[in-house]
């Protein structure tokens, strides 16, 4: 680790970027206001300088955009107002179909706005609305090239179709926006996806395969004044109104909770929430879990913790909110600097979930109880280097114990094709060790080569058998593992936009012994093409894998597969994959014929409904009879009575039937349909129920009728002003 450390301090400056032409913002003139309904015929956008250089990203880097782009920028003393002109020489082409929230995506025909307004090109907030006015918004990182629809921004868009296209007009608050005093080196990109035979994307600014991450060459934005006063408080009350019936037994409930957010200056935010509803009002989607030993993770859906995400990211998945079960209250002080970021908070939690107890093989758990949490992270950025660090301590009620994790991570952009990123965390745990202090460390280091035409990543990964981190995601520890990856790419190769030869090696070692946990070789192929398709196949001629300590390896020899591509403009994806072969029962201890398969098709048989089945299956056989056989589905459907009102319905079925010991043979079922009206982010009306059943060795059975009102005090009292 203090090789890493040495060489970083080496890299001077970041990385040279051509800079685009900036885009330049008007002020709106005294008395002028801007009616958002999607139109730019306010005098205003007359005087607002039109930018009209977009260029193809993809399926062609720097070809001719299909059709032109135009976008301007106003702003007053509250907000940014961007008005984008997506001009169409077949307007009946135009895929203009309602979403639900953050539903915006590359099926559809939709404009974004990207804005740095930190100016250092490390994190954006996206904002995306489609040609029926349905929004998208999130956060991008550059740190792991990714983008987080979780978080959400009080922000409003509109749009309007004409003759020559559609126009959108996005009002973007500066109380929405992250930015420091007194500095507005203001970073923007606007991007338009316009899905036909080639689903193409074009950008503002052209972004080569080979950039550092998809938002590095973000232009200037010129022109805007802050306000003088920035400051705000938000108070978001909700209540929520419920009646439960579980296995006989009524219990009505009655919760009223409070989220605080209050910026008393440019950089700092201040979150607080008592008493929060933290219940799931959409519900996870279930996973195979019964042929592996592993615990699984689930995405975040609870607001409280998506106030700059990206600073929770770390090169390990440092911190799994997650595992925060049923907090009481919730206080975390948020700094957005130029140099200097950073993130606290402090979670009193109830408790009832599992805490996991990972080992080489496999991961434990015991009941959860309830605990306080302390944990922080802050960052540094010189541009070519970051520099990290995080703490996360969290002591269980009861006397029961805790676990401290600490330690510093590196990111280093060596130039544009080499990257890397590096963490070290150090662990102390008195929680769940039969009385004894354990200690452990873990370190990862990843370094990655891209270029246009190829892409080389080595990782290393190794953590000893006392390492835990119950703030974080953590389901292996004790082992060394390895992974090289790399590919070649060709464009334009017969039928495909891109064809590449990939290959994959992986080795997965107990840390003390040496043993062999897991090792795979698989080479690839990967391609794209028109129709928004994807498409590739792995071979795995000799995986191996080993279940437990002291037991044979398992030799492993199957195919896998997995395709995504749009058919129509009413079957707009259609999402699967597939492995056969001779897998591993791990339960057994033994290879067997069988396969693992997804179905994830998303269908619009009418303009206002959405359908989303998905299907995954999993089987081993054993003398012509199925050994192990699981299952797990859910349909999703959504009816849009407009773009606030929506109906939406969930059936969710699972079984698991294990025909060897240790036998099982159990199944769920849920079932939800949850009205919901959504005026903002910060008002919003649920009105539902959910049905869930258990049938195994125990049985259970949950009815739940729910009601729940969140509003914005400020939109109330302005809704109420005269």
């Amino acid at each position: 680790m203090k090789w890493l450390l040495l060489l970083a301090l080496l890299a001077l400056g970041a990385p040279l970027r051509a800079e685009e032409p900036p885009l330049r913002a008007v002020r709106l003139a005294a008395g002028e206001r801007i009616h958002l309904d999607g139109t730019l015929e306010h005098p205003a956008w007359q005087r607002a300088p039109v930018y009209d250089r977009f260029v193809e990203k993809d399926p062609v880097f720097g070809a001719a955009p299909p059709q032109a782009t135009r976008v301007q920028v106003l702003f007053d003393d509250k907000a940014l107002y961007v008005g984008i002109t997506a001009l169409e020489t077949e307007p009946a082409r135009v895929r203009d179909v309602p979403v639900r929230a953050d539903g915006v995506l590359r099926t559809q025909d939709f404009v974004v706005v990207y804005v740095d307004a930190i100016g250092r090109r490390q994190s954006a907030q996206f904002f995306r609305v489609n040609a029926a006015g349905s929004t998208g918004d999130g956060l991008a990182t550059a740190a792991d090239d990714s983008e987080d629809f979780a978080p959400d921004f009080d922000w409003d868009a509109a749009v309007a179709r004409h003759a020559e296209g559609w126009t959108a007009v996005l009002r973007l608050p500066f109380a929405s926006l992250r930015f420091a005093e007194g500095r507005q080196d203001w970073r923007i990109m606007v991007g338009r996806r316009l899905p036909r035979e080639q689903f193409h994307l074009v950008m503002s600014v052209p972004i080569p395969r080979d950039a550092p991450s998809f938002i590095d060459r973000m232009q200037r934005l010129e022109g805007v004044e802050l306000p003088e006063r920035h400051a705000f408080l938000t108070l978001r009350p909700s209540l929520t109104l419920g009646r439960t019936r579980a296995d006989g037994a009524a219990k009505n409930d009655a919760d009223a909770s409070l989220d605080l957010k209050w910026r008393p200056r440019a950089e700092l935010l201040i979150d607080a929430t008592l008493n929060p509803d933290f219940s799931q009002v959409a519900l996870d989607v279930p996973q195979l879990a019964g042929n592996t030993r592993f615990a699984l993770s689930y995405p975040e859906k609870r607001p409280f913790f998506f106030e700059s995400a990206d600073l929770l990211r770390s090169p390990t998945e440092a911190f799994y909110t997650r595992s925060f079960t049923a907090p009481r209250a919730g206080l975390r002080g948020t700094w957005r600097g130029t140099v200097w970021s950073g993130s606290a908070f402090a979670i009193d939690d109830r408790g009832g979930g599992v805490v996991l107890l990972p080992d080489a093989y496999g991961t434990g758990a015991v009941d959860q109880p309830a605990s306080r949490t302390l944990a922080a992270r802050v960052r540094n950025d010189r541009g070519a280097l970051q520099g990290g660090a995080l703490i996360a301590a969290r002591r269980y009620d009861g006397g029961a114990g805790d676990n401290t994790v600490l330690g510093p991570d590196l990111g280093w952009q060596v130039d544009d094709a080499w990257r890397l990123r590096a963490q070290w965390l150090h662990s102390r745990s008195t929680a769940f060790t039969g009385g004894d202090t354990l200690d452990g460390d873990r370190t990862h280091a990843r370094l990655w080569r891209l270029t246009d035409f190829s892409e080389i990543n080595l990782t290393w990964d190794e953590s000893t058998a006392g390492f835990r981190h119950d703030s974080g995601f953590v389901n292996q520890v004790g082992v060394r593992h390895l992974i090289g990856f790399a590919n070649r790419r060709w464009p334009q190769v017969g039928p495909f936009n891109d064809f590449f030869l990939t290959l994959q090696v992986e080795d997965v070692r107990e840390r003390t012994s040496g043993d062999i946990v897991r090792q795979d070789f698989r080479p690839g192929l990967y391609a794209t093409g028109s129709s928004n398709l994807e498409w590739w196949l792995e071979a795995h001629p000799a995986s191996r894998l080993r279940s437990a300590a002291g037991k044979p390896l398992l030799h492993e020899r199957y195919l896998a597969s997995g395709l995504v591509v749009s058919p129509a403009s009413w079957f707009p994806l259609l999402s699967t994959e597939l492995a056969a072969g001779r897998l591993a029962d791990t339960v057994a201890d033994d290879v067997r014929p069988g396969l693992r398969w997804t179905f994830s098709p998303t269908l619009r048989p009418l303009r206002a409904l959405e359908v989303e089945p998905q299907l995954r299956v999993g089987w081993l056989r054993e003398g012509g009879e199925a050994a192990y056989r699981e299952s797990a589905a859910q349909l999703l459907a959504v009816w849009h009575f407009d773009a606030r009102h929506t109906l939406r319905a969930i059936v969710q079925r699972s079984r698991l039937e294990r025909r060897a010991a240790p036998a099982d043979d159990s199944k769920s079922r849920a079932q939800s349909l949850t009205y919901t009206w959504r005026r903002s982010a910060g008002t919003v009306f649920y009105l539902g129920a959910t049905r869930a059943r258990d049938i195994g060795v125990t049985a259970s059975r949950t009815n739940e009728l729910f009601l729940k009102l969140q509003f914005d005090a400020d939109e109330v009292l302005s809704a109420m002003s005269p």
